[in-house]
Formats: structure tokens, C-alpha cells, sequence
């Protein structure tokens, strides 16, 4: 079977398409689908698979497969005839600001630490990233810093295959060693790397790089982060809770770490008081 045509690689924003089936089958107990060429993007690189219909059908997994990416369907689509697909654009927008949020980070803490990004992927709430080196909280804080400066100053996020003569002239980030066509995406001016994601356009559209964990990692740091919408999340459901204990200990937002402190102090005490009365 011919290769997949990958309109998500030219035009991320594709989130409506036409294309004819190739093949619907049964395979591993699913029903798939394969097109001579689609915007769904397939699992793979650290991003999630895309989910959407095609025609009356939902689609609920994609991978990719010697070059052939197959859609997991849940009704066949009829081989030879065309169909329309369409993309859960909210979730794929999501992945697009997740992706390009990672690498202005990543980008911002190798230039500053040297730091190197040997793990990523995103899940539903958040994305993680393991860096090679630990990192403190300062440098943490200066990473996310630079790198919500690149996001207010929007700038453009490119994707291209230089040929091998510019790409072996050219210095770029890589978890492993490639060969053939290597597509590289460069996000404004933080970073520069190996990448098969889709990406926003510009860095303004990641809205916020916003680190909400991190932890040792074998030698290194493992990182979560937020960005965009699920940053805006993240804060809600942090604001609630917050908002939550300070009616809980009669005490305003901000004061809620002392006033957690004498609770604390006080059960320490009550305790102790009730060590000695027995």
C-alpha cells in the first residue's frame, strides 16, 4: 500500500479534510481505516494520536505503520470512495500549544543549563519532561521566566527538511541519531530541533509555559508543565482549593500557610498535653 500523504505536516490548522479510503479492515480486534492521505496526526514523538470522525464513523486512535497511518474506527468507511474527516480540533489545539510550549522550555534550559531533554510526552492535564541535569528551584524559575518572555514576544514557529549539505551545517536538538529526511521545527528564538509534532505558528499562541511540578529524576529533574488553556486549568483548580481551605480556617488566601502553621502547632500541643494527662 502507498505511503500516507500527511496534510498535517504542511498545515497544522487543518482540522478539515477530504480524501479517498485505501483500506478498511479488522485488525487486532478494531476496525481501521487507511487514506491515501489525512490530517490526523498518529501517536508518536511524546504527542498523543488525534481523535475526530471520518465520515459516519468516530475516530478513536490513530498510528502510523511503515509509513501507512491507519485510522481505528468505530463503523467501516467504504474503500475507493471519499470521505471527510474531521479533527477534535479543541484537543488537537491543545497538543499544538503543549508541543511548542515544550520546546521553548526545553530550548530555554539547554541554552542556560545545558540541560538536555531525554523524555517528554504529554498527557491529559499536563506534559513531562526529564531533564538530563538536576535543576534547582532558581533556575527553574529563570527558565519559565525566559520562557514566557518568548511567548509575549509571538514569535514565528517554523517547520522545514533542509537539505543534507544545510542540515549538517545546522545545529539542532535530537534524542537520537537520524537518518534521511529529518524535519526540524524552530520555535522563535528558543529552540531549534528534531520534530514530527504539529506546532502553533507563532510562540504567542501557547498563551503560558507554566511549570506546576517537578521532582529528581534519576540524576536529572523531571519536570510538568501546563500551557495555554490547561494552564488556565491547572490555576483554577489550584485557586479553588486554596479558596477552599481559607473558608475552612476562617483566614484569607494568602494567609492560609500560617494559619495552617498554628493548627498545626496547636495539634502538636494538644497532643502533647494529652501525652502527659495519660
Amino acid at each position: 500500500m502507498e505511503k500516507t500523504e500527511r496534510l498535517y505536516e504542511r498545515d497544522a490548522y487543518c482540522a478539515s479534510f477530504c480524501s479517498t479510503v485505501l483500506a478498511c479492515e479488522e485488525h487486532g480486534g478494531v476496525l481501521r481505516a487507511a487514506l491515501a492521505a489525512t490530517a490526523f496526526y498518529p501517536e508518536g514523538g511524546g504527542q498523543p494520536a488525534d481523535r475526530g470522525a471520518l465520515g459516519g464513523a468516530r475516530v478513536v486512535d490513530v498510528h502510523e505503520e511503515d509509513g501507512v497511518i491507519w485510522h481505528t474506527v468505530t463503523a467501516p468507511v467504504r474503500v475507493g470512495e471519499t470521505v471527510q474527516g474531521d479533527i477534535d480540533w479543541t484537543r488537537r489545539f491543545a497538543h499544538m500549544q503543549q508541543h511548542t510550549g515544550e520546546h521553548i522550555l526545553s530550548g530555554v534550559a539547554h541554552e542556560q543549563f545545558g540541560c538536555e531533554n531525554v523524555g517528554f510526552g504529554i498527557g491529559e492535564d499536563s506534559v513531562r519532561i526529564d531533564f538530563s541535569l538536576p535543576m534547582t528551584d532558581e533556575m527553574l524559575a529563570l527558565a519559565e521566566e525566559l520562557a514566557n518572555g518568548i511567548v509575549q514576544r509571538n514569535e514565528p514557529v517554523t517547520a522545514e527538511w533542509p537539505d543534507p549539505v544545510r542540515l549538517s551545517h545546522l545545529s539542532y536538538r535530537s534524542k537520537k541519531a537520524l537518518e534521511g529526511p529529518v524535519r526540524i521545527v524552530t520555535a522563535g528564538s528558543a529552540d531549534v530541533c528534531a520534530c514530527c509534532g504539529t506546532h502553533v505558528a507563532r510562540t504567542g499562541e501557547v498563551g503560558l509555559v507554566k511549570i506546576t511540578s517537578a521532582q529528581s529524576y534519576k540524576g536529572g529533574t523531571c519536570v510538568t508543565i501546563a500551557c495555554g488553556m490547561r494552564a488556565l486549568e491547572d490555576y483554577r483548580r489550584r485557586h479553588d482549593a486554596v479558596h477552599e481551605i481559607s473558608v475552612l480556617l476562617s483566614a484569607k488566601p494568602d494567609e492560609t500557610p500560617a494559619a495552617v502553621r498554628r493548627v498545626l502547632d496547636e495539634n502538636a500541643a494538644l497532643h502533647a498535653q494529652l501525652a502527659a494527662a495519660e
